[in-house]
Formats: structure tokens, C-alpha cells, sequence
């Protein structure tokens, strides 16, 4: 793959593009955590990503670039809601209550409802021995993680049910990857980038205003860490992050940008470990292990077969799948 990006010119890119999802979306747990000290957490998300949206969309007035419309403004509109806005809001929410680097260990199942979600529909592909062993291994771990905290919440290191939180953005974030994918999408990312953060930014805002955080807001007590964290996120973690986690889905295939999930946590954890004081357990780093191989294995797995291709192959007179289905495959 390196030897066609560098015939392509765009190895240079690629590299950069993954350093932004491997070190600044690390880095973003903890930016959430030191942000929502003493902004409300709801109301947070929805000013990083309306800000995020308008610097994208001011940029991309200012540099020509084509306005979306019809189906395009439609689609990105909706991975907007799929991905910052249910995605980010949940790890945001999920913060308030669980440690930063726990939240980012829930996110790393990504890949493992990535592979999930493949498995099934009419496009399904049936994963290999080393994908079924990773997804088995990522969930086990998730069970090492929240199963004694679930089975026993009133004694738990941390409320059980709020880790459950990210995991609903980490679903939502995994089809709405997936989707964007299979549907018509504006040509510029940066359009793209921008619609989508708007849209969910206004989203979120609509969620913290009928969660009562206008009537608790106090701008008096926001706190420069907390406002500096807040900027960070909207420029680095979403317009620079968001932006080129949309090129990396364009332009290599999804299991390589997966390999963002097993980074995260690590960048995660030891940040929350040295500047948040964040206690990592046993039982955490034994999770946190399983699935960091699960999502290795899935991530360098070989392509499964699809579910339907004998049924398909069966008829003689049946023709062979269209490049287009080959590819959403």
C-alpha cells in the first residue's frame, strides 16, 4: 500500500492525516475532561462543533470550494448527526462520570462494530478466522471491563451505566463510518467536514437546551483551562482530526484507518495518568489489552468472503456482483 500511495503522491498526506487521528484524537479525552470542569458538557460539545462547522464552512467560502446540495447537503448532514454530533456527544457525556482513559477504551471498539456491522445486510461479508477471533477477544474484553461493575453498580470504581454511553456513540460512529461510505458524498471534505459539524453542532445544542444547561451556565465561572481546552478541541480535534479522518476514509481502506482505535486509548490513558491523576487498575489494563489485540487482529485480517456470494454463484445464468457492490463491500 505504501509503494501505491507514494506512486499516487500522496504518501506525505496520508502519513500526516494519521498522526492527527493517532496523537490529537488521543489527546482530545483529556481536552473533554479539563473542558467540562466548568462548562456543562452538552453545551461544550455543541460550541466545539459550532465553531468547528463555521471556521470549515468560512474556509471553504473564502477558497471556491462547491456548496453541497440536494442529496450531498442531505448525506453529509447526516454523518454529521451519525458521527460528531452522537458520536462526540456521547464520549462527552460519558466523560462527566467515567475517567478519560476509560471513555477512550470504549471508543477503541469501534473497529469490533465496524466488523459487525459488515457481517450482516445485503453487501454483508463474512469475517475470517482472525476477524472472529478479534471480535471475540474485543468483546471479551469489554466484559472483563463493565461486567463485575454492572453486576454489582453500587460498589463499582465507576458508574457502570454511563460507560455504557460512549459505546452507543461508538455504534452510532461505526454505521455512520460505514454508511458515508456507501452513499453520495460532497467532493470536498472540507465541505463535507463543515455541513456535518454544523448540523450537529445545532443538534447538541438543542439536547443542552432541553437538558436545562442554559439556565445553569454561569460564563463568570469558566476558567481559561477550561476555555483553551475547549478551543483546542474545536480547532485541532475537530476541524484538523474530523477533516482528516474523512480524507483517510476516502483514500486507503477502512481497516488500515481503524488502527486509530488501538492508539487512542494508549495516548488516552497515559495522558489522563500524568495529568489527570487517573488511576489505571489491573482490571483496566487487562481490558485494555484484550482489546488492543482485537482490534490488531481485526485490523490486519485478511477480506471475508461475502455472505451471499453462493447463493449468487449458483444459478449459471446469475451475473457476477458490479464493481459498485464489490467495492461498498
Amino acid at each position: 500500500m505504501v509503494e501505491a500511495l507514494r506512486e499516487r503522491g500522496i504518501l506525505a498526506k496520508v502519513l500526516v492525516a494519521f498522526a492527527a487521528v493517532y496523537l490529537i484524537w488521543g489527546s482530545t479525552f483529556l481536552g473533554i475532561r479539563i473542558a467540562i470542569e466548568s462548562l456543562p458538557p452538552m453545551l461544550m460539545a455543541a460550541a466545539r462543533l459550532l465553531a468547528a462547522g463555521l471556521l470549515l464552512l468560512v474556509w471553504a467560502r473564502v477558497t471556491g470550494v462547491r456548496w453541497p446540495r440536494g442529496v450531498e447537503l442531505r448525506n453529509a448532514a447526516l454523518v454529521g448527526l451519525m458521527l460528531p454530533a452522537i458520536g462526540n456527544g456521547a464520549v462527552t457525556l460519558g466523560t462527566t462520570h467515567v475517567p478519560s482513559g476509560l471513555v477512550a477504551l470504549m471508543v477503541a471498539t469501534i473497529p469490533l462494530w465496524m466488523a459487525l456491522f459488515a457481517s450482516f445486510g445485503p453487501d454483508a461479508v463474512r469475517p475470517s478466522g482472525r476477524g472472529l477471533a478479534g471480535l471475540v477477544l474485543g468483546f471479551a474484553g469489554i466484559a472483563l471491563l463493565l461486567g463485575p461493575a454492572l453486576a454489582d453498580a453500587a460498589h463499582a470504581d465507576f458508574p457502570a451505566l454511563w460507560a455504557l454511553i460512549p459505546i452507543v456513540g461508538a455504534l452510532s460512529w461505526s454505521w455512520g463510518s460505514l454508511w458515508s461510505r456507501r452513499v453520495r458524498m460532497p467532493a470536498s471534505p472540507l465541505a463535507t467536514t463543515g455541513v456535518g459539524m454544523l448540523v450537529g453542532g445545532v443538534f447538541l445544542l438543542i439536547v443542552s437546551g432541553a437538558a436545562g444547561e442554559f439556565a445553569r451556565f454561569d460564563p463568570a465561572r469558566v476558567t481559561w483551562a477550561s476555555a483553551a481546552a475547549l478551543a483546542y478541541l474545536a480547532v485541532f480535534g475537530s476541524v484538523i482530526g474530523f477533516s482528516a479522518y474523512l480524507y483517510l476514509l476516502r483514500t486507503v481502506p477502512p481497516g488500515t484507518v481503524a488502527t486509530y482505535a488501538f492508539v487512542n486509548p494508549v495516548v488516552a490513558m497515559a495522558l489522563g495518568w500524568v495529568f489527570a491523576h487517573e488511576q489505571l487498575a489491573p482490571r483496566t489494563l487487562g481490558a485494555a489489552g484484550l482489546v488492543i489485540v482485537a482490534v490488531a487482529l481485526i485490523t490486519s485480517a485478511k477480506p471475508g468472503r461475502p455472505v451471499r456470494a453462493k447463493a449468487v454463484a449458483e444459478p449459471a445464468s446469475a451475473p457476477a456482483p458490479s464493481p459498485a457492490v464489490a467495492r461498498e463491500s
